[in-house]
């Protein structure tokens, strides 16, 4: 399977701190090649890719979750830094209510010397919607529950079928050889007058999930979307019930927690921390419970 590289660029949420800038994740996938994402785009993003030593001018696609300042305001900048480099290759900009991007990028006078695509990213509605898919993954987004329109993504690596040598050998069939390729487009062939199907051979190796839920209430259509994911990055924006002194729309950690046993996901990393919260001990002390929680900080990198 690929090999799937996930850098957090930004883990603040509304308002930045000097240790978390604002929400930006950077996905690179590779297998026969590196494809590059970029997941919310805030103020800064750009300079913290310089930081994590990430290349902005490989990004294929940017996926926005929604219209508040802290996850797009980034845009506007890495999109003319792209053009000030010599950027030819089109740009692919996934958002809810795509008009507001159009808008947001024609408000100066840059022309970025390459195309820009907009694609809509539907924000109601229960539906998983899928918005991009490649011969290895899938990119699929649902909407969430949040004070504006709102969604999450995941992406999704498709199955493989992979070979087992020790079935190979229990047939007396050769480990290597053109047949297998044969063997994986027809389901069946004979060798040596013996009819051998592809599932007396093989077996599936099950392709990895990776869901981003943005800024989101705990809702049904989060739970849709996280099911059987290997990582789930979560909106935590509190850590204590009573910080809730009014419904913006996000997390807490004992939502999470309550919404982690409901759902079969590996592990969790939670972001979108709000800045009241300064002591990373205090709150990895909140968590301790569960194994398969962590806090997200800027610069971290997980591989899958």
């Amino acid at each position: 399977m690929g090999k799937i590289e996930v850098t957090f660029l930004g883990t603040a949420a509304g308002i930045p701190t000097k240790k978390r800038a604002h929400p930006a994740i950077h996905l690179a996938y590779t297998l026969d090649k590196e494809v590059c994402y970029l997941f919310d785009c805030g103020e800064g993003t750009q300079r913290q890719m310089l930081f994590a030593g990430l290349n902005f001018m490989k990004i294929k696609k940017i996926f926005i979750t929604h219209w508040h300042g802290d996850h797009y305001l980034g845009l506007p900048g890495l999109v003319e830094t792209m053009g000030f480099e010599g950027r030819k290759e089109p740009l692919t900009i996934y958002t809810p209510e795509p008009e507001r991007t159009k808008t947001l990028l024609s408000i100066g006078y840059f022309s970025p010397g390459f195309e820009i695509l907009y694609r809509n990213v539907p924000a109601e509605g229960s539906k998983i919607e899928k918005l991009v898919e490649t011969d290895y993954f899938e990119i699929l987004s649902i909407s969430v529950e949040h004070t504006v329109p709102a969604v999450c993504y995941a992406l999704v690596e498709k199955d493989r079928v992979r070979i087992d040598k020790e079935k190979l050998k229990s047939l007396g069939l050769p480990e290597k050889d053109k047949i297998y390729r044969i063997l994986k487009e027809e389901k069946e062939i004979v060798f040596k007058g013996k009819k051998i199907k592809l599932e007396d051979v093989s077996f599936v190796e099950k392709g990895k999930k990776i869901v981003y839920s943005g800024d989101t209430r705990i809702c049904e259509n989060l739970k849709k979307i996280s099911q059987n994911a290997d990582l789930l990055i979560q909106d935590c924006t509190y850590f204590d019930l009573n910080d809730f002194e009014q419904d913006y729309g996000h997390a807490s950690v004992e939502e999470v927690m309550d919404f982690i046993e409901k759902v079969n996901v590996k592990k969790v990393i939670l972001t979108h921390i709000s800045r009241r919260y300064k002591n990373l001990k205090d709150l990895k002390e909140k968590i301790k419970k569960y194994p398969n929680l962590e806090i997200a900080k800027d610069f971290m990198r997980i591989i899958l």
